[in-house]
């Protein structure tokens, strides 16, 4: 967990750290919601009142994508990121981007199923896209600031607020 003695006692100072299951199990649930939801506000501020069982289904399937993106965020990618870091830099980034790729794809595939087998689809094919774009930022931003395997929650909540908020402006066209 830490690689020396000054890793862990700057872990023991953190008033509240955030280990790397909880910090990316958070992050999938940030990034899973918080886009589906945008686009669903985004399609009210444009129709105005519009389709609103469509809406409520996306809506349904955004809540869905942030809790299966929360399991995995929590289950199987820390693991994965540490096999990573044994391969050569040069290497790591384009194995982040199939991580959030196949991350965003499963998450979005399973929410998606509010919308039927075409909606899982697309779903899938753009949680793999905001996977893909956004988990080798929060990669890199997440290990230059921990310690060990432990981050200050008032480091990580900006990082990940930051980087999905970000997206969801980006979506909404702000």
């Amino acid at each position: 967990m830490f690689k020396n003695d000054d890793q862990r006692r700057k872990a023991r100072l953190m008033t509240r750290p955030i280990d790397l299951r909880n910090a990316f199990g958070y992050f999938g649930l940030m990034i899973g919601s918080l886009p589906p939801l945008a686009f669903v506000l985004k399609a009210l501020l444009a129709n105005g009142s519009g389709n609103t069982g469509l809406l409520l289904l996306i809506a349904a399937a955004g809540i869905v994508t942030g809790i299966v993106g929360f399991r995995i965020g929590r289950s199987f990618v820390p693991d994965a990121l540490r096999y990573i870091s044994t391969f050569s830099l040069g290497s790591r980034l384009p194995l982040w981007i199939l991580l959030g790729f196949v991350w965003g794809a499963v998450s979005g595939a399973a929410g998606g199923l509010f919308i039927f087998l075409i909606g899982s689809i697309f779903a899938g094919i753009l949680g793999g896209l905001v996977g893909a774009m956004t988990v080798p930022t929060m990669v890199v931003l997440h290990s230059l600031l921990r310690e060990g395997d432990l981050i200050e929650t008032k480091h990580f909540l900006p990082i990940a607020f930051g980087i999905t908020l970000t997206f969801c402006g980006y979506l909404l066209g702000l």
